[in-house]
Parts: structure tokens; C-alpha cells; sequence
């Protein structure tokens, strides 16, 4: 049984750690308007390593950065307007 049971659980860790990417809304930053990337690159100024934007909805975006080694999350307005931020 212990065999059995070492046996299941890789796959299932494998299936339950998966996420999925179907509502995935990455878009180039080249997409962003402006006033939100350059309020972003205002606040951020040490911003480095992969930075993912996305249109969470009409009027947000969500961009992940690095800083140093710590990963964050941040909210801006379509204008450019700062809403939150998170260590992720």
C-alpha cells in the first residue's frame, strides 16, 4: 500500500499545482498607455528582471516586477493613477 500511495502522489501534485492560463491577459508593454507606464517607471525606479503587464480590467493594470530579489505586484489606473502594491 505504501508504494501505491508514494506511487499517486506525484501526480497529484503535479495536477493540483498546475495553473491554468485561460484567462491569462499578459500584453506588451508597448499596449500600456503611457501615463500608466510612465507612473510606473516614477514609483519603481529600481524595477529589474522579467516585468509582466496586465488589463485586469477597462480601466487597471497589473504589472509584476522585481526589486532586487523581492517580487511585486502593483495597481495603476488607466491615467496613470498608483492604487496598490504587494510583495508577491
Amino acid at each position: 500500500m505504501k508504494k501505491l500511495l508514494l506511487a499517486f502522489l506525484p501526480g497529484t501534485a503535479i495536477v493540483s499545482c498546475h495553473k491554468s492560463n485561460d484567462d491569462n491577459t499578459n500584453m506588451n508593454a508597448s499596449a500600456v498607455p503611457s501615463g500608466v507606464t510612465g507612473s510606473f517607471s516614477t514609483k519603481y525606479p529600481a524595477a529589474s528582471g522579467q516585468i509582466e503587464w496586465e488589463k485586469e480590467d477597462g480601466n487597471t493594470y497589473k504589472v509584476k516586477f522585481f526589486i532586487g530579489s523581492q517580487r511585486w505586484q502593483a495597481i495603476f489606473k488607466a491615467d496613470g493613477t498608483f492604487l496598490s502594491e504587494k510583495q508577491i
